[in-house]
């Protein structure tokens, strides 16, 4: 089967948004970075291309971040976060983050974009009271180090009217406060190599792949680091029931450099469970919101236990399962660690990274959602590997936009509602895996996948969704629907 590459928004920026797409695709999208710049956000992009030897479902892509409103400098606030602003109302096009941050020399790199693609120069408000004009990347070098930063940019459009947005600068951070979490599902970033092994024939690891040294955690300690992504593995095997695959009785997982990739992507048949990941991973702000996406792959497709998506459902037809709920992972994990920020001990510093990638990922999964609806709501779920665009993408966020919506409009939040989508999904078995049908691009096994997903989100809110997606284009079988909430209801939820 010839390969296909995808289009890789690939930013050179500390927030990025995991993406992760399925097949091996890679194109370059237009960025905004000077008079007139196109879409998107940040420096030039580069084209990269998933490692060959890597399943066609574990493929990553970075993206822009944007932030959350204006605290007072650099304060987070203690109010209830949800992503309703950008989700429901937010229309805002500008999109900074902090690339790079030295605190030796005070030196601060601030990258970004805006879709309106203004010709003036951004206003780039440094908290030192020094002002500056520039467009993307604008670098400052403050001479106190001994204090935090609330940075303030603000595009200037032809129609004379702005948009500002704010991002923290943390010079001086403070300390997480751990708790003690299950040694079962500890995530580390290993100072030297580690020997990969395959789980599943014809799957192996690139070669290349490498350990993180102390230089490329410019922005944390290594146990601060491996103690939040461990929290976040945590939330997301609940998030799965408990009901994931452990290699020798335990979800462990590493992070390793692959230095020749400009995303990350998911090690999910590996022992131990792992993912590949940039240089730049750790630069400046870690890309939370990538590792909790690749976590999401991780944990989902070695679910359930028994008889694991991971394998079962590679290849063209894959995304609509494994990157939707990769996605949903991703944002569900950030709301629950920020929301419960106390009981897990994070430091300021590391929930303002935490929000503003959540926010920048966010931001992406309504863009695309609103491409899919004013494009004709043209359903695929089979990513076509002769063509060079990628026909799934707008179905696979769609179901992500839809899960989060519903979150952020009802009462439940995001846990038990994604425990429950989980529990449905994990009615998995043999005949399931014959009707979605990997192989093949059917309307069956359209209709079939279009079902499963759809059955899946209306047992997690207890709401019966057809309706809604059908209006999106979705194909659903009734019966089928019916037979998949029966049973869902015989699996009790952990």
């Amino acid at each position: 089967m010839p390969t296909k590459s995808r289009r890789v928004l690939a930013l050179a920026v500390s927030l990025a948004v995991v993406l992760s797409l399925s097949a091996c695709r890679t194109e370059q999208t237009p960025l905004a970075s000077g008079p007139g710049a196109t879409t998107g956000a940040t420096p030039p992009a580069t084209t990269t291309t998933a490692p060959a030897s890597l399943p066609p479902s574990t493929y990553a892509a970075t993206s822009v971040p944007s932030l959350s409103p204006p605290a007072t400098p650099a304060t987070p606030s203690t109010a209830p976060f949800n992503f309703s602003r950008v989700l429901l109302a937010d229309s805002s096009s500008l999109s900074p983050a902090v690339e790079s941050l030295d605190r030796s020399s005070g030196k601060v790199v601030v990258n970004g974009g805006d879709t309106r693609r203004p010709t003036v120069p951004f206003t780039f408000q440094w908290g030192d009271g020094q002002t500056t004009h520039a467009f993307f990347p604008a670098a400052h070098t403050y001479a106190d180090t001994g204090r935090n930063y609330a940075v303030m940019v603000t595009a200037h459009y032809a129609d004379g009217s702005t948009d500002s947005r704010q991002l923290d600068v943390f010079f001086v951070t403070a300390a997480t406060q751990p708790i003690v979490l299950p040694e079962g599902v500890r995530v580390t970033v290993p100072s030297s190599p580690v020997a990969l092994a395959s789980r599943m024939p014809g799957y192996s690891p690139p070669a290349r792949l490498t350990a993180f040294d102390d230089a490329r955690l410019d922005a944390a300690t290594r146990a601060a680091v491996e103690y939040v992504l461990t929290a976040a593995a945590s939330v997301q095997k609940d998030f799965a029931n408990n009901d994931v695959y452990e290699v020798d009785g335990a979800f462990r997982q590493v992070v390793l450099l692959d230095p020749e990739f400009g995303g990350m992507y998911s090690l999910w048949f590996t022992s131990p469970v792992s993912f590949g990941a940039s240089a730049t991973s750790f630069s400046g702000t870690p890309q939370y919101s990538s590792f909790f996406h690749e976590m999401g792959h991780n944990v989902t497709l070695n679910s359930p236990a028994s008889y694991y998506y991971g394998g079962k459902i590679d290849g063209s037809a894959n995304a609509i399962f494994s990157e939707a709920m990769a996605q949903i992972f991703q944002h569900a994990t950030a709301y629950e660690l920020i929301n419960n920020r106390q009981q897990y001990g994070l430091s300021d510093d590391v929930v303002s990274g935490i929000k503003e990638s959540g926010l920048s990922s966010m931001r992406i999964v309504v863009s695309s959602y609103q491409a899919y609806v004013s494009g004709g709501k043209r359903f695929a779920s089979w990513n076509d590997p002769s063509t060079p665009q990628d026909e799934t993408f707008g179905t696979f966020m769609t179901i992500a936009y839809k899960f989060c919506e519903h979150a952020e409009k009802g009462a439940s939040g995001y846990r038990m509602p994604l425990k429950r989508t989980m529990a449905l999904l994990q009615t998995f078995d043999e005949d399931t895996r014959s009707r979605y049908d990997q192989s093949h691009n059917t309307e069956a096994a359209a209709t079939f996948r279009a079902t499963l997903m759809a059955a899946a989100l209306s047992y997690g809110f207890e709401t019966d969704l057809r309706s809604e997606l059908r209006d999106l284009g979705f194909p659903i079988n009734d019966t089928v629907y019916d037979e998949l909430h029966r049973k869902a209801a015989a699996r009790p939820l952990t």
